[in-house]
């Protein structure tokens, strides 16, 4: 069975991942990516059955509450391979991460915080500044 696809385009990426939050929780579908188009647009896009990504872009786009904020939204039934190839061609995230990407991602995600703690000096003690306080007169004044 092919999947089908949901997209919906905000204005600001604070609306596409509320949209996007409250899509992946009304319904069972996979959060495919998202696209920076530029001027502040965002496309999220959607992937599952057809009646559970209709569900997910109609709570996605109502949960974001301001229509202001909503540009688009497209549901397409089983999308050609044409246009998923042309939505991945688009500057961005790609909509379907290559096994390489998946497989080499964990590790290095794992591997980045322990790398970070090897390499950073022991704190030392350093002279702290005097904390600074408002005279009466409404200037700085040092603490002592």
């Amino acid at each position: 069975m092919k999947l089908s696809l949901g997209v919906i385009e905000t204005y600001g990426l604070t609306a596409a991942i509320q949209a996007a939050d409250a899509a992946c929780k009304s319904a069972s579908v996979t959060l495919l990516g998202y696209k920076k188009i530029g001027a502040g647009l965002v496309n999220v896009f959607l992937g599952g059955e057809i009646s559970a990504v209709k569900s997910a872009v109609d709570s996605g786009v109502a949960a974001v509450g301001q229509p202001t904020f909503i540009r688009g939204r497209l549901v397409i039934a089983r999308p050609g391979q044409q246009v998923v190839a042309l939505l991945n061609g688009l500057a961005g995230n790609a909509l379907t991460p290559s096994d390489d990407d998946a497989a080499i991602a964990p590790s290095a995600a794992a591997a980045a915080p322990a790398d970070k703690r090897d390499d950073a000096p022991p704190p030392t003690a350093e002279a702290k500044q005097p904390a600074r306080t408002e005279n009466r007169a409404g200037g700085k004044k040092d603490q002592k």
